[in-house]
């Protein structure tokens, strides 16, 4: 697990020669973050049965799958009849 802080940068870009000149002399970017945006995701399964369900069911984890598309299918749900018979 992870947990992850979310942040807002604001770049301020100068349109003039006087903006420019203002901006020598201050900050040109501040960030902002608000702690009520954290928040903790999972980074690993610890059931190897739950990660393979993830991967059959994740359009875009093609790396991870061995098989056809058919196949692929077929074996999402019987992935999903496992899990439902384990709990």
């Amino acid at each position: 697990m992870h947990r992850y802080q979310p942040r807002i940068h604001c770049v301020y870009s100068p349109s003039t020669k006087t903006d420019q000149l203002i901006l020598q002399q201050t900050q040109t970017f501040r960030t902002f973050t608000f702690s009520e945006t954290t928040f903790i995701s999972v980074t690993a399964y610890q059931n190897h049965r739950i990660t393979q369900l993830k991967i059959a069911s994740n359009p875009f984890a093609k790396g991870f799958r061995d098989c056809e598309a058919e196949d692929r299918y077929e074996y999402y749900e019987f992935l999903k009849m496992i899990i439902l018979f384990s709990t």
